[in-house]
């Protein structure tokens, strides 16, 4: 019999769900690190302001959920197809949400299901592939040096958030300048931005988030007037490398699937197709939204 959890806490939920995620701990990456950073505010006293679903068939996982407040669903993958109660369940405590991401044949089956019991209708779609690295092949004679971003970089970086935003991003999460000199400071003191240089000019960049075993690639931008020699391939390249002398055991990242010169770029350096990920923006109604404590109480 198929029963629907709820949990607001992560504890409760890695212990129910974290031996299956951690399985295919590249696809669960997204939510295993929004787990480890609510635990994390869990230790320093503050709010986790997480939720977490999941659906199990008597004792085996099918398939879990999660959300932060006014941010995407992200789902986990499954083995199973029938994934019908959780949606309708969702559905039936006035859940909302501005997105779904997830692997794209549970994302494709949640949406449909989502769309014909709330009506909710996307505005945008996007296609990404999702890649994964254990050894790096560096690209050669590429001018230029790589390094961590610095405090100086701040403006820059933050004017390449907002541009990456714009070229690569759905609409809904254009970023302002004041929002990108926040998230580029906060990144770059957190040592999450690496860069490449030429004679001290910045000429490109990429990010890094993640797990405590898997880093997550991202934010991976060159100016138009830079590329076409190499930057973008020698960054990633250097901060994989990077990430696995770290400690890391793997890399990852997901790249949009119609951009065929970044996903060339990734599997020339050694990155592995895996998967597919689909991201469905919804409509202005996923905007309204049920606390955790009011759903939890519609729950019960």
């Amino acid at each position: 019999m198929k029963q629907v959890i709820f949990h607001s806490n992560p504890r409760d939920f890695l212990s129910r769900c974290g031996a299956y995620l951690e399985q295919n701990e590249a696809e669960h990456n997204l939510i295993l690190s929004l787990c480890q950073s609510a635990l994390q505010k869990q230790r320093q006293g503050k709010r986790s302001d997480i939720f977490f679903s999941s659906l199990f068939n008597g004792s085996d996982f099918v398939m879990a959920a999660v959300q932060t407040p006014e941010r995407n669903l992200v789902l986990s993958k499954s083995d199973q197809p029938e994934i019908e109660k959780l949606i309708e369940k969702l559905a039936k405590c006035n859940f909302r949400f501005p997105r779904i991401v997830g692997p794209s044949d549970v994302a494709s089956v949640f949406f449909n299901k989502w769309t014909q019991i709330t009506g909710q209708k996307p505005v945008e779609y996007v296609d990404q592939i999702i890649y994964t690295l254990k050894e790096v092949l560096l690209p050669s004679m590429v001018e230029g040096e790589f390094r961590l971003a610095e405090m100086e970089d701040t403006g820059a970086v933050a004017a390449w958030i907002s541009s990456f935003a714009s070229e690569a991003l759905p609409k809904v999460d254009q970023v302002n300048w004041e929002k990108a000199f926040k998230k580029a400071e906060e990144m770059i003191s957190e040592g999450r931005v690496a860069v490449w240089t030429v004679n001290g000019e910045l000429v490109s960049m990429a990010t890094v988030s993640g797990t405590d075993n898997v880093a997550r690639l991202g934010g991976v931008y060159t100016p138009s007037e830079q590329r076409g020699n190499g930057y973008a391939s020698a960054t990633v390249a250097n901060l994989s490398r990077l990430q696995l002398e770290q400690g890391k055991k793997i890399c990852c990242l997901h790249a949009d699937a119609r951009n065929p010169v970044l996903n060339s770029i990734y599997r020339k350096i050694g990155y592995e197709f895996i998967g597919r990920s689909s991201l469905y923006v919804l409509g202005s109604e996923s905007l309204k939204k049920v606390g955790v404590e009011d759903a939890l109480r519609k729950a019960a």
